[in-house]
């Protein structure tokens, strides 16, 4: 059994979340996928069905010399597009709320129950049982910390004519996440509100440990876009390439085909993407786990009491 409440260095963090992937992600993943695997099927439909067509008529009409061809489509079914979006957005939001709690309460019930076979059943009670601390979260995202975000990415934005500002946002992008990710973690696992979990979160973030924490969150998320990107961007480089080997021989039915394989691979990024973002929730659990300091000392008095329990 992994040790949660314990101080660990850039390195232990690293190493503890691909070692918590292999020990118990099998049963992690089986649960993700049953909870979260209604509203992924979901988006996945809509998408191909409402948003599918599009990529079909950029290949198969645009690159066979019909002009605003595209525009047209659009045009002509401006009502089902529309409609596909707000359903994908209300889908959007839903996964959002399953998607972000899984991690954070998973590892809440094996840090503070000791079980690693967890029933989807549990996990279902749990995120139930937090869904009224999510609003209060996801509002306090959009309406407090967004905004701070946008006045950082504005400012980063106007340096980047002297490119100070592209060494800004490579600095700020995992301290955003971090803070973002720490709120929902002391949120769900402590009894303070919204605004003392976010306190708690640039706390933590702006600590002694603020460099291990920025570095394990890049490079996790380094980890996860090379990934990403060979299983994503290569495939797209041979059907685009394909495609575009020969522009003269290129008709509708191959535009077809190849916006069929395009929309293929988009849809298997999605759900990748889905998939590996729980490395960065795992992490992040860890290291909020190890910023608790406050917890290591109660799991020390545990386990010094169940010594002397257990010598008597």
């Amino acid at each position: 059994m992994i040790q949660f409440y314990k101080t660990r260095d850039f390195g232990e963090l690293i190493s503890v979340t691909f070692d918590f992937v292999q020990k118990y992600g099998r049963n992690y993943f089986k649960n993700f996928f049953i909870i979260n695997g209604i509203f992924l099927i979901l988006i996945l439909i809509i998408f191909w069905f409402g948003f599918g067509e599009i990529l079909t008529q950029i290949f198969g009409s645009n690159l066979d010399g019909q002009d605003f061809f595209f525009e047209q489509y659009f045009t002509e079914n401006q009502g089902v597009l529309i409609f596909a979006g707000i359903v994908v957005a209300i889908l959007f939001l839903l996964l959002s709320f399953v998607n972000y709690s899984f991690p954070v309460l998973y590892l809440k019930r094996m840090a503070e129950t000791g079980e690693t076979q967890i029933s989807s059943h549990q996990m279902i009670e749990d995120i139930k049982a937090h869904a009224l601390r999510f609003i209060t979260y996801f509002l306090a995202v959009l309406f407090i910390l967004l905004p701070i975000f946008i006045l950082v990415g504005v400012f980063s934005a106007m340096l980047m004519m002297i490119l100070i500002g592209f060494l800004i946002i490579i600095f700020a992008m995992p301290v955003i996440m971090n803070i973002v990710n720490f709120t929902l973690f002391h949120h769900y696992n402590s009894s303070t509100g919204i605004f003392e979990a976010i306190k708690y979160a640039f706390n933590i973030q702006f600590s002694k440990s603020f460099w291990k924490y920025w570095g394990s969150t890049i490079m996790i998320y380094l980890i996860i876009n090379v990934v990403s990107s060979i299983l994503t961007f290569i495939p797209i480089f041979f059907v685009f390439g394909a495609a575009y080997a020969n522009p003269a021989g290129f008709n509708p039915e191959e535009g077809s085909f190849y916006s069929i394989l395009v929309i293929v691979i988009y849809l298997l990024s999605f759900l990748l993407g889905v998939i590996l973002i729980n490395l960065i929730y795992i992490n992040t659990g860890f290291m909020y786990y190890d910023s608790r300091k406050d917890l290591h000392r109660n799991i020390q008095f545990s386990e010094i009491e169940s010594i002397g329990k257990s010598e008597i």
